[in-house]
C-alpha cells in the first residue's frame, strides 16, 4: 500500500523545480538522441521489469448474451530507464518531469483477451513521469472490454468468473516481465454495481517460453444480485404454475375449465419467451436450470390441460351407458361409498322386541307366565346396500386425482429447481 501512495504522490503532484528554465533545460536534455523504440535499459540484454497494479473503478456492463464484460480500471506502472538519470544539483532541484507518452519508450501492452477490438494500452497524450534515478511511473487508463463466456446454468443465482489478460505486444519473453505488486485488484475508488457483486479477485502472471508469450492475468469473480429476478421472473413463474391446481376446482357445468387452462399454458409459454431473451442462446456448458423449469411447467400445463379434457369427458357421458366395474370400484374408494355403507347398513337395522304369554295348570289353578324375544330386522329392506355409481361420479374422481397429481407436480418442480439453485 506504500507503493501505491506513493504513486499516486506522482499522479497528482507537480514537477519539483523552482524555475521553468531548468525543467526546460533538463527535458531538451534527456531528449537529446532519445529513441522510444529501444528499451532504456543499459544492458539490453537483461530484462525490463514493469511492476503494476490495476485499480478497479467500476463494472461498466456485463452482456451475458454476447459474452462481453466491460470495466473501467487504471494502472499504476513503474520500470527502470537508465537514460533518464540526472542530478537534481546541476538543476536547481529539479526531481522529476513529465514527458508525453509518445516522446518515450512505454512497453507495447494490449488486451489480449479483447472482446472486439485489439488496441495499444494508453493514449500518446497521457503523462509518463521520472524521477532523477529513473524510475518511470505511468497511469494508463481506460474502459476494457474482455470475452467472458457466461455459465448460465444456475441463472439468476450465477457466478461468472472472467479473466482479462494483458501481454506484451511484440517483445519477447526474455525482453520484457510483468511484476504484481498486490496478488489482487485494488478496490481503493471502486463503486458498487447494482446487479453485479464482486466478490473475488486475483492478478497473476503467466509465461509460456514455448510461444514466447507473457501475460498479466487479472481474474474477476462476479456474483449476481439475484432480487430482481426472484421478483419479477421467478416467483411470478412459480405463482403461474400454481394455478394449474386450481382448475379441476371449476365447476365442470361452468363451462370454463378448458379456457382457463389454456391461459395458463400461454403465461407460461411468455415467460418462457421472456427467459430466452435474457439468456445467451448457448448449449455450453450448460442452458440454464430455470429454462428447464419453463419447459417442465409447459410440459405439466399442458398435460392438465388433457386432464381437464378428459375430465369433461366424463361429465358428458350418458347414463345410458354402464359404468365398467373397475371405475366403480376406484370411485367408491376415491369417494369413500363403502366406508358411508357400512355405517349407514348398520344404522339401518332396527331391534323388534316380541312378547309371548306361557300358561300351565299347577294344583288345579291356572300360572300364567311370560317370555321376551327380540329380533334384528332391516328398516328399509328395500333400498340398495351402496348407491350406484354415476358419469357424474366418475368425472368427481378424476377431479380429485387430477388435483392431487397437479399438486404433486408443482410442489416436486419447483422443490428440485430450488435445491438446485441454491
Amino acid at each position: 500500500m506504500g507503493n501505491i501512495s506513493l504513486w499516486v504522490l506522482f499522479l497528482v503532484g507537480t514537477v519539483s523545480s523552482t524555475d521553468y528554465d531548468s525543467v526546460d533545460r533538463l527535458t531538451n536534455k534527456m531528449l537529446e538522441g532519445y529513441n522510444n523504440m529501444v528499451r532504456g535499459s543499459n544492458d539490453i540484454s537483461k530484462r525490463t521489469i514493469v511492476a503494476f497494479t490495476f485499480q478497479l473503478v467500476r463494472i461498466v456492463e456485463y452482456d451475458e448474451v454476447n459474452g462481453k464484460l466491460a470495466v473501467a480500471g487504471f494502472f499504476f506502472m513503474q520500470w527502470q530507464d537508465d537514460r533518464m538519470t540526472w542530478d537534481p544539483n546541476q538543476y536547481n532541484g529539479t526531481t522529476d518531469i513529465l514527458f508525453e507518452e509518445s516522446e518515450v519508450w512505454t512497453p507495447h501492452i494490449i488486451l489480449s483477451s479483447a472482446h472486439s477490438n485489439f488496441r495499444k494500452l494508453g493514449m500518446d497524450e497521457l503523462p509518463v513521469r521520472f524521477d532523477a534515478t529513473g524510475k518511470s511511473y505511468w497511469f494508463p487508463a481506460d474502459v476494457f472490454s474482455t470475452s467472458c463466456s457466461p455459465d448460465i446454468y444456475y441463472y439468476p443465482y450465477d457466478t461468472q468468473n472472467c479473466i482479462l489478460y494483458f501481454s506484451f505486444w511484440g517483445y519477447g519473453i526474455n525482453e520484457v516481465g510483468f511484476y504484481p505488486v498486490l496478488d489482487e485488484v485494488n478496490r481503493y475508488v471502486y463503486a458498487d454495481h447494482g446487479l453485479w457483486n464482486l466478490t473475488d479477485s486475483s492478478v497473476t502472471i503467466t509465461e509460456n517460453p514455448e510461444i514466447n508469450f507473457i501475460a498479466a492475468v487479472i481474474q474477476l469473480t462476479l456474483v449476481r444480485m439475484p432480487n430482481f429476478y426472484l421478483i419479477n421472473m421467478v416467483l411470478p413463474i412459480v405463482v403461474t404454475g400454481m394455478l394449474n391446481i386450481l382448475v379441476f376446482l371449476l365447476p365442470a357445468e361452468s363451462g370454463e375449465r378448458v379456457g382457463y387452462s389454456i391461459t395458463v399454458l400461454l403465461a407460461i409459454a411468455v415467460f418462457q419467451t421472456i427467459a430466452s431473451e435474457q439468456l445467451p442462446p448457448v448449449s455450453r456448458p450448460q442452458i440454464s436450470l430455470l429454462c428447464i423449469k419453463l419447459l417442465v411447467d409447459l410440459l405439466l400445463s399442458v398435460l392438465v390441460t388433457t386432464l381437464t379434457i378428459v375430465s369433461l369427458y366424463f361429465y358428458d357421458m350418458p347414463d345410458s351407458r354402464k359404468v365398467p366395474v373397475c371405475l366403480r370400484g376406484m370411485c367408491n374408494v376415491i369417494l369413500c361409498r363403502t366406508c358411508r355403507s357400512s355405517r349407514r347398513e348398520k344404522d339401518n337395522y332396527d331391534y323388534v322386541e316380541e312378547t309371548y304369554e306361557i300358561y300351565k295348570i299347577v294344583d288345579g289353578q291356572k300360572v300364567t307366565s311370560s317370555i321376551s324375544l327380540s329380533d334384528q330386522r332391516s328398516s328399509d329392506e328395500k333400498e340398495s346396500k351402496s348407491k350406484e355409481i354415476t358419469w357424474e361420479d366418475v368425472g368427481r374422481c378424476c377431479d380429485i386425482v387430477f388435483t392431487v397429481f397437479s399438486l404433486l407436480s408443482f410442489v416436486a418442480s419447483n422443490a428440485v429447481f430450488a435445491v438446485l439453485v441454491m
